[in-house]
């Protein structure tokens, strides 16, 4: 056997040499495998809890758009009262000892959400075959909310001003004339059509820019969180892997060699990362809540400016269009692209989102309650990364993008062609699958359009805001904002 064994001593050497190298590369291959393995499933894992983000994100989108509606609807429905302004026509039709308004419209500030068809009907037949649309008949008290001079001073005139036709329903006589009193349900009328078409568009675009601005702010603000708490994680492992290795046997005998012979050692600072963090944390919640605020700007001023402009675009395009002109659907399409047409030609609407200057975001914080600090006091650090005038730049840059235009107008195009079909279903003023186009007056029109805008701004949940929260191109855009992890790391 021994004598076997020296004369394959060389074979059995290599023999063992080749298993030997087998099971290293063997034990190689496996180690790899798992890393290979262990690392698809992190990959995996952080796939998820992206997706779990932008998702909770969305969400959170939807319940602050709803947060919101009811003070920006409550304020359209005060400046844009055209039910008031109908109840002053009803209220004049009685004085003038007229026939029966059993047919006529009966609709209150708190209001029925649909408005008599026949009975603005028969308020077109009393006026006779005299114009009403033409520009003289427009009272001269008729004020706008246009922003300028200082900030503060235009705010709270904006606040304290009434709407235009409240102010002209204010100013005229009830014991007037025959004449006098034709003239003044010709001026009624007219601010019916104009404001009910003002505050249609008023609150597609109000609600449409709030809606995107919200989801702007979330997805910047979850992007930024989720970064920071990947930076969390990676301290907690590297903090692991050090302690791992402190507790290790060489690192344990260099301890101690470092103890015996009086060798200083490195202070531990677990201490100071704690502390670190929560500063941190804390730095980011006010940023935060300054930078949400920043949405009072558009819920308080922005709108109102935008809809100066978009009262001046509605009276343009209705300028010599009679109350009793008969009008298909594709006309009314026609006439509310116009009116929009117009409103973008005069500059992009997002100049009303967001204010422009340091001092206009001081005044909006005051005004928003958030007046115990100075947002720019402190600049940006290791607790807070993120400074406000980052995000307000990141954010400007944004909805001055092409990318916003495209999805802005998308947004009001949905809104314009979901206003439509409401027209359209049953029941209401265009009769669905016709051969013919069914024409009706515009003055017939006008009440489900009010209805429509009404409805709107007060129902919860809204159809509308739900609606270009789930078009492809609003989605898009916020996976897109989400996405830009460069801005971060």
């Amino acid at each position: 056997m021994i004598s076997y064994l020296e004369s394959h001593r060389n074979g059995l050497k290599k023999a063992a040499g080749i298993a030997g190298g087998l099971y290293l590369v063997r034990g190689y291959i496996h180690a790899r495998l798992e890393e290979v393995k262990e690392k698809i499933e992190e990959e995996r894992l952080a796939r998820d809890i992206l997706q779990r983000r932008y998702e909770q994100a969305q969400e959170d989108v939807g319940y602050t758009v709803m947060a919101l509606m009811s003070n920006l609807g409550e304020q359209i429905l005060e400046e844009m009262d055209v039910e008031a302004v109908i109840r002053e026509l009803q209220m004049m039709k009685n004085h003038g000892g007229s026939e029966s308004m059993s047919a006529s419209v009966s609709s209150s500030a708190s209001g029925s959400s649909a408005l008599s068809t026949s009975g603005l009907q028969g308020w077109v037949d009393t006026t006779g075959n005299k114009s009403l649309s033409q520009a003289g008949d427009s009272p001269s008290e008729e004020t706008s909310s246009v922003m300028s001079g200082s900030f503060i001073t235009n705010f709270s005139a904006t606040e304290s001003e009434p709407s235009s036709s409240s102010a002209s329903v204010a100013s005229l006589p009830s014991n007037s004339s025959d004449s006098t009193s034709s003239r003044t349900k010709a001026q009624l009328w007219n601010s019916v059509n104009i404001l009910t078409f003002t505050r249609t568009l008023t609150t597609i675009y109000s609600i449409s820019l709030l809606t995107l601005l919200t989801l702007t702010q979330l997805t910047i603000l979850a992007r930024i969180k989720y970064i920071h708490a990947i930076r969390h994680m990676s301290l907690e492992e590297d903090q692991a892997a050090a302690l791992e290795s402190e507790l290790g046997m060489s690192n344990m005998l260099l301890v101690a060699l470092k103890a015996r012979f009086d060798i200083p050692q490195q202070p531990e600072d677990e201490d100071i990362d704690i502390s670190t963090s929560s500063s941190s944390k804390l730095a980011f919640e006010t940023l935060s809540a300054d930078y949400l605020t920043l949405s009072y700007y558009l819920l308080h001023i922005g709108w109102k400016d935008l809809s100066t402009r978009i009262r001046s675009a509605v009276e343009e395009v209705l300028e010599g269009v009679s109350l009793k002109t008969r009008l298909s659907k594709s006309d009314v399409h026609r006439l509310l692209k116009d009116m929009i047409s117009r409103v973008t030609a005069e500059g992009s609407p997002t100049a009303s989102m967001l204010p422009t200057s340091e001092d206009m975001v001081r005044s909006v914080l005051v005004l928003g309650g958030r007046d115990d600090h100075d947002p720019y006091s402190a600049s940006k650090s290791a607790d807070s990364p993120t400074s406000l005038d980052d995000l307000l730049s990141e954010t400007s840059s944004l909805l001055s993008s092409y990318h916003f235009t495209e999805v802005l107008d998308s947004c009001v195009e949905w809104a314009v062609d979901s206003l439509l079909e409401s027209l359209e279903a049953e029941g209401r003023i265009f009769a669905p699958g016709d051969t013919e186009p069914s024409r009706v007056r515009l003055a017939s029109i006008l009440p489900p359009l009010a209805s429509w805008s009404r409805t709107s701004l007060l129902a919860l949940p809204s159809e509308l805001v739900d609606g270009l929260l789930a078009k492809n191109n609003t989605r898009t855009f916020s996976a897109w904002v989400w996405a830009k992890f460069e801005l971060e790391v």
